[in-house]
């Protein structure tokens, strides 16, 4: 769906801090077994970041690292003692978790529709909430919270166009621009990614609704303020929407950006249905590999990129809305042109629920997974993909319980993924099924892990943790 945005204004404002006078309203169901037990291992429990890089297996923002693998090296869940996974503890109903929570310090923050939450990762005390200003302009906020844990300051964006920072100590608001007017289309469906000392963050519209020009940031995160803006059409034009997540190549200097389609025809521009580098300074244009470049079925691209290094080469990885994965290589040199390694397409073109790719790839040793809508060749209504991640070649595939959305997350060998009504646990190597609890309904939320936890919220309103015991 093409999807824009637009100038705005930025404003700033203070807020007093939410206490939690209203927690004795909701259900808290602590199920906490052997709470002596540390749900952190022993090489997680460090905590700290820089730039927003992970440091000691904390799970800092929405893909865990820059790069947007959606795999903790840290954590120390795997095949050998998954089966010793239970439910920890659970909070709620409250409003809708359409994001993933971020677990910095043994502290899990989460953001609902209308508010952050900070719970201890061990009990599921809740600690604070932070309440965000009125918004009458949707109700499901699905940018996932990214934490800085040397500033103390979490980050997210809403509906109505705002990004928030809020001191994690205590939950009071610090800080909130609006980067588009919300009466005129503006909309945040990105979440934000801490690194290079930056807030990047992208700009849609909801739903074309109407239809905006797209752009992604760089803010200050201790002020704000925009540092630069890349429109993604001239002006004057309206589409390339980034509703995705962005990502980064340290090494390279750069920020990953995935677009949408023009609002208006079904000429492409260049940097729409793309993914593309910008400088991660100046946002400036370095690269782009354009998917399509006509578009006549809103087949644009719904999710971030995730990169990888891999016996020597660079890959940027994602997909779109025409059912297709691609794997392109970054340009050798300055002013040279990516090439598409791979592409493999694991879906019809369509919307969700229907066909296309709308996850997010998640990677690790040489394997590319993601979920896609109903397979060609009829035999699932939605299934979830290894590829190789050198040839783009299946590995292995198997049906799930509904088209997945919600990122997944990899510990050891094994594959979490929040689906419709479930989350599983995959062995990586084959596909198998090797744990799983219900969840009850639709999951938009993802997965997060830290040492011996497993954290997701849900559309239902309930945040829970499963975790190993302690002799695990």
């Amino acid at each position: 769906m093409a999807r824009g945005g637009r100038e705005g204004q930025a404003g700033r404002e203070m807020w007093s801090r939410v206490t939690w006078a209203t927690a004795a309203a909701l259900v808290a169901l602590a199920l906490i077994g052997a709470l002596s037990g540390a749900l952190r291992s022993d090489a997680a429990t460090a905590t700290g970041a820089i730039g927003g890089v992970p440091a000691s297996g904390d799970w800092t923002q929405y893909r865990y690292d820059l790069a947007g693998t959606g795999a903790n090296p840290y954590a120390g869940i795997s095949t050998a003692n998954i089966g010793r996974l239970a439910l920890r503890w659970q909070f709620g109903p409250l409003g809708e978790f359409a994001s993933t929570p971020a677990i910095v310090g043994n502290v899990v923050y989460a953001v609902n529709n209308k508010s952050l939450y900070a719970f201890d990762l061990t009990t599921g005390k809740a600690l604070w909430h932070f309440d965000n200003l009125p918004n009458a302009y949707g109700a499901v906020l699905s940018s996932s919270v990214a934490v800085d844990p040397a500033a103390h300051m979490a980050y997210y964006g809403t509906p109505d166009a705002r990004v928030y920072a809020v001191d994690t100590r205590d939950g009071h608001g610090v800080w909130n621009v609006q980067l588009g007017d919300p009466a005129h289309g503006a909309f945040i469906w990105s979440s934000p990614l801490l690194a290079n000392g930056k807030l990047y963050i992208g700009l849609a519209s909801h739903e074309d609704n109407p239809c905006i020009r797209g752009a992604a940031f760089a803010l200050d995160p201790a002020t704000g303020a925009t540092i630069w803006r890349r429109d993604m059409v001239p002006a004057g034009e309206l589409g390339g929407g980034v509703w995705s997540s962005l990502t980064a190549i340290p090494t390279a200097g750069q920020v990953i950006v995935t677009t949408a389609n023009p609002c208006e025809g079904t000429k492409v521009p260049a940097l729409e249905d793309a993914i593309v580098a910008l400088d991660w300074n100046t946002g400036t244009p370095i690269w782009q590999y354009q998917a399509l470049h006509n578009d006549s079925c809103d087949c644009d691209f719904g999710q971030g990129a995730v990169s990888y290094l891999l016996d020597g080469r660079q890959y940027v990885v994602a997909g779109n809305k025409y059912g297709v994965v691609y794997g392109v290589a970054p340009p050798a040199s300055a002013g040279s042109a990516p090439r598409l390694v791979w592409s493999t397409r694991i879906s019809g073109a369509g919307y969700l629920g229907t066909a296309g790719v709308y996850q997010p790839p998640t990677y690790s040793d040489g394997r590319v997974f993601v979920a896609g809508g109903p397979t060609l060749d009829g035999a699932c209504r939605a299934a979830l993909w290894a590829l190789d991640a050198r040839s783009g070649s299946p590995l292995w595939r198997v049906c799930t319980s509904g088209q997945v959305v919600a990122a997944s997350a990899i510990s050891h060998d094994v594959l979490f993924v929040a689906e419709t009504g479930v989350l599983k646990g995959y062995d990586v190597a084959t596909g198998r099924v090797v744990w799983s609890a219900p969840l009850g309904g639709p999951q938009w939320g993802g997965v997060a892990i830290v040492g011996n936890a497993v954290v997701v919220g849900s559309v239902q309103g309930m945040l829970r943790v499963y975790a190993l015991p302690a002799s695990a």
